[in-house]
């Protein structure tokens, strides 16, 4: 009788318990949503190119591509570039013309191989405009020499306002997110302080914050571009946008 009564009153405080968690979670509160944003100058720019080659046959094609990797890789090293400085995505394979569904015709017999060069830039010349514009033009000719082209997936239209082979990033933001999110919080307490004179409360406290940064790259842009390690890209050397979004809980009484 006496376990019963033990077990039964553990199973109560329990389901105290529970209910005044319930009752806390559903305390009242005024949610704003505000953003903030910091810009800096890139130190880094990305160049993206790829390598494809075709065959009615899978291993014909991938021999063929790798050769051309093989001979963008010899290039970009006699160019200066070192090992650090490029990534390549590994071979792909997708049937001839891509993934298409061809109604009312014949489906593409054979295979692409593909295989996508990511070529990091930075240094004196992101200070000078002209002698970027240069380096990368020269850069793009020589490797177009060997069978690679310009990356054929759009990086990001409505972001970056058109495709590009070019993008720009910071190495480390997380001195802007700072910045961005103290910005996005300032902006929040005017807006719930409006909204609780409205109401006739008065806000007490900051129940929670919610912070999140920009999408991760592969939300942004078709693969393979996910592989690429930093979550900001620009199409502007001058400006790249750094932007935390938060979700602040005030309590009120």
């Amino acid at each position: 009788m006496r376990r019963s009564l033990f077990l039964l009153s553990m199973v109560l405080a329990v389901l105290g318990v529970g209910a005044l968690q319930a009752q806390e979670s559903q305390k009242p509160a005024i949610s704003v949503t505000s953003t903030g944003k910091a810009t800096a100058k890139a130190d880094l720019a990305i160049v993206f190119m790829t390598v494809r080659s075709t065959s009615p046959l899978a291993a014909d094609a991938l021999e063929q591509n790798n050769k051309k990797v093989q001979a963008v890789k010899d290039r970009l090293t006699a160019l200066g570039y070192k090992e650090d400085k490029v990534k390549f995505s590994g071979n792909r394979f997708a049937p001839a013309g891509g993934m298409g569904v061809y109604f009312g015709g014949q489906r593409p017999t054979g295979f692409d191989v593909t295989n996508s060069i990511f070529i990091y830039l930075d240094g004196p010349e992101l200070n000078d405009l002209q002698q970027f514009n240069s380096r990368v033009s020269g850069l793009l000719d020589e490797l177009s020499k060997l069978g690679a082209s310009p990356f054929d997936m759009p990086i990001s239209r409505i972001s970056m306002g058109g495709s590009s082979v070019v993008a720009f990033t910071v190495k480390d933001p997380s001195a802007l997110e700072k910045q961005a999110y103290q910005q996005a919080s300032e902006k929040a307490r005017p807006i719930a302080e409006d909204i609780a004179r409205r109401m006739k409360v008065q806000i007490t406290g900051v129940d929670s914050v919610t912070a999140t940064l920009a999408p991760q790259i592969q939300e942004q842009f078709a693969s393979p571009l996910e592989e690429i390690p930093y979550r900001y890209l620009a199409s502007s050397l001058d400006e790249v946008p750094i932007r935390v979004s938060l979700v602040v809980c005030y309590s009120y009484k």
